[in-house]
């Protein structure tokens, strides 16, 4: 615009000699020469897509809503690639928008480590993290307060959550037998449906939904052979049978929503059943804080090796569903 002012003032300040027709005609250049200066200005470059994700540590990259926020020059805002995991480098979410294929994509990462799907509902108080948001419902309220200059909308965007680590962790942890975890598992898987619904009618259509990986082989429970492993493994499986439950009834309840289920269990156990085939010495053990050369992190959380790879697989699965 300053450059269009000085070209204004050049042409409507004539010499001495000028005639006042001679203005007249500058004067009649003025507007196809403001428009050219108008239309060769830069228009901003918007993405082309939008990912919101919720979940916890083992998606959390430690976003702060406050702080920078995503931009195509850096797709995850602050903090800086590969943000604070807990794997010792990049985690899943890091592997998909970083690889250059998502050029143009946006990720909002609200994962927040301890979280849960609903704390109460759950009976995870004795673990729940220690800042104000606790689970699902804390992160959705963060997103609700996004601005509304960003340009998502149903056909842009993708709304990624995984939950149920510390849901099911919590019940073994807190010596509680199998009908009273249950018990308390089922009141928030239904919360998850509620939860899903809510981002449905703030516009999400197109959904996926991550199940529990195999945590019963981590450090914590004896690498799978530890007696709270087994109880481990059982509410896992019950966690993971009614969340696709879940999906399939809310595809059928919401017909225009898209329900994608990915379930990283395939992927861990190829990498921790053949640990010397992906450079690490065995299965049991871990690397902190390095996260390689060995498959775990720390006592619960995956080392790179099994992160980067849990990535690799959802960039695929994305693909292959046309997201």
């Amino acid at each position: 615009m300053a450059k269009s002012w000085l070209l204004l003032r050049g042409m409507l300040a004539p010499s001495q000699t000028q005639s006042q027709s001679q203005v007249t005609m500058d004067f009649s250049s003025l507007v196809p020469a403001l428009a050219s200066a108008y239309l060769s200005s830069p228009v901003p470059a918007v993405p082309s897509q939008y990912w919101f994700v919720f979940g916890d540590s083992y998606t959390t990259t430690g976003f702060n809503v406050s702080g920078m926020q995503p931009s195509l020059d850096d797709p995850m805002g602050n903090p800086g690639y590969p943000g604070a995991t807990l794997s010792g480098y990049d985690n899943w979410i890091d592997v998909v928008v970083f690889n250059s294929s998502r050029d143009g994509t946006v990720a909002y990462n609200y994962a927040t480590s301890s979280n849960f799907v609903n704390v109460t509902a759950a009976q995870g108080q004795a673990y729940e993290a220690p800042g104000s948001v606790k689970d699902f419902n804390d992160q959705l309220m963060e997103f609700s307060r996004l601005s509304d200059d960003v340009m998502w909308n149903a056909t842009n965007s993708v709304f990624f959550n995984f939950f149920g680590i510390n849901d099911v962790t919590a019940q073994v942890y807190a010596g509680r037998d199998y009908n009273h975890s249950v018990s308390n598992l089922a009141a928030d898987i239904a919360d998850y449906f509620e939860l899903m619904r809510e981002q449905y009618e703030l516009g999400a259509r197109r959904f996926v939904t991550i199940l529990v990986p195999p945590i019963y082989r981590a450090p914590v429970f004896g690498y799978g052979t530890a007696s709270s492993a087994t109880e481990i493994q059982t509410l896992t499986s019950y966690w993971n049978q009614e969340v696709a439950a879940v999906c399939q009834n809310f595809s059928t309840r919401y017909p225009l929503a898209r329900t994608f289920v990915f379930d990283p269990t395939p992927i861990f156990d190829e990498i921790l059943d053949s640990p010397q085939h992906f450079g690490a010495p065995n299965s049991t053990c871990f690397s902190y804080p390095q996260g390689r050369p060995c498959l775990w992190h720390d006592f619960i959380h995956p080392g790179v090796v099994i992160q980067e790879a849990f990535g690799l697989q959802m960039k695929a699965f994305l693909t292959r569903h046309g997201i």
